[in-house]
């Protein structure tokens, strides 16, 4: 059983070194991040991201998001 749950855990492990990669292409853009029933819509620049979190610039301040939670980034165009 520990071993079941080991590879399950690895296997979200990757996933969400891959998420924090392509999420590492959106820093320093203006996105739209959408966390759908989880939360509500956050637009900002990306500052930076550590380890589950993503560091957000939004009109209201600086907010911190984590991402397991996030379903989809849009780029914003200007």
């Amino acid at each position: 059983m520990q071993r079941i749950i080991n590879l399950k855990f690895k296997k979200k492990k990757g996933l969400m070194i891959m998420a924090n990669e392509a999420i590492e292409k959106c820093i320093g853009k203006n996105c739209k991040i959408s966390a759908g029933s989880y939360g509500t819509n956050i637009v900002g620049k990306i500052i930076e991201i550590n380890e589950n979190w993503i560091e957000v610039e939004t009109k209201k301040g600086v907010q911190f998001i984590n991402a397991e939670f996030v379903q989809s980034i849009g780029i914003i165009k200007n």
